[in-house]
């Protein structure tokens, strides 16, 4: 059996959902996986390929250069089952073999992308709602979901059956095991994730400004991520650096070591807008730390109130 995973960020497949084709490779298959790079490092036994791919572009000629470039490689490996992860590349490869009965199609909802956090209507939303509709009327593919407002939005598009509920992409329990707490001077309050408005992270800002000065001199938050540029919801690097403040409100870029920053942390938070399930959530949790994040789809799905953290309103600094 040949597998292809089609990706529009590598970084994020590896981080979280790599294990998979590493299993993939161990049940005898072979493994490809498409996406917007080559990894830094090689994997045993999976083939890496790569497409000009813009994850949140709208151009109509650069969106049918992508759909070109990846008809052809599918053309070239033709697989038995085609892996999606994202909606950029659900589109992409559902588009390509839309009518296409022989390739067993599974579209992985990682989450609903900026244009359903936005809550704007546009011509672009309109655009994916309209083939998405089509995809699945017609294309009959498969579908995970992370979380149950996901599906409602599928549903919504026509979606009646063959989809699952897979709570998340999960964490190794042997490496993120519980932690306790460090004695140290100040409290350290962790966000990790892209530096993006819809993760909530200037709401996170506004949040610890608001504190009276006698707490500011207790706590310390450290922001763990890339600027993401391709993103819409982006929040520009000198723009972030002018919100900063000195030893209460620091930006370390991106970590390789999340898990030691995690350790680290007395609280973690992620105010996000919306999520598929997060990840970064599940490991602080597995390490056992205490969570502070939103009532929106996927986060509102990784906190039991007052059990293991708690819920605040997406947008909402005062609650926060």
């Amino acid at each position: 059996m040949r597998i292809l995973y089609v990706v529009n960020d590598l970084d994020f497949f590896i981080s979280h959902r790599l294990p998979l084709a590493k299993k993939a490779v161990e049940l005898g298959y072979t493994v490809f996986i498409v996406s917007n790079k080559l990894p830094l490092k090689k994997y045993k036994g999976i083939d890496f390929k790569t497409f000009s791919i813009e994850r949140s572009s709208t151009s109509i000629s650069k969106n049918f250069k992508s759909l070109q470039e990846l008809k052809r490689i599918i053309k070239d490996i033709s697989p038995d089952i085609i892996h999606s992860v994202t909606l950029k590349s659900i589109l992409l490869s559902n588009l390509v073999l839309l009518f296409d009965k022989k390739v067993k199609k599974v579209n992985a909802v990682s989450g609903m992308g900026y244009l359903f956090t936005s809550k704007r209507a546009s011509l672009a939303l309109y655009v994916l709602k309209f083939i998405l509709r089509a995809i699945i009327k017609l294309g009959k593919p498969h579908f995970i979901f992370q979380n149950l407002d996901d599906l409602k939005e599928f549903k919504k598009l026509g979606l009646k059956e063959s989809y699952s509920i897979i709570k998340g992409s999960g964490v190794n329990k042997d490496e993120f095991d519980f932690e306790p707490l460090k004695t140290t001077k100040k409290v350290n309050i962790t966000f990790t994730g892209r530096i993006l408005k819809d993760k909530g992270v200037i709401d996170l800002i506004k949040a610890i400004e608001l504190f009276p000065e006698y707490i500011k001199r207790k706590i310390t938050v450290n922001l763990f991520g890339k600027i993401d540029k391709e993103n819409p919801a982006n929040i520009d690097e000198d723009e972030l650096k002018s919100l900063l403040i000195p030893n209460l409100i620091l930006w370390h870029g991106h970590s390789d070591n999340i898990k030691k920053k995690l350790i680290d942390s007395d609280i973690y938070c992620l105010p996000s807008y919306r999520e598929g399930l997060p990840k970064s959530t599940i490991e602080a949790m597995a390490i056992g730390r205490p969570i502070i994040t939103t009532t929106a789809p996927g986060c509102d799905d990784t906190v039991k109130e007052g059990f293991n953290g708690y819920k605040v309103k997406a947008g909402d600094s005062k609650e926060l």
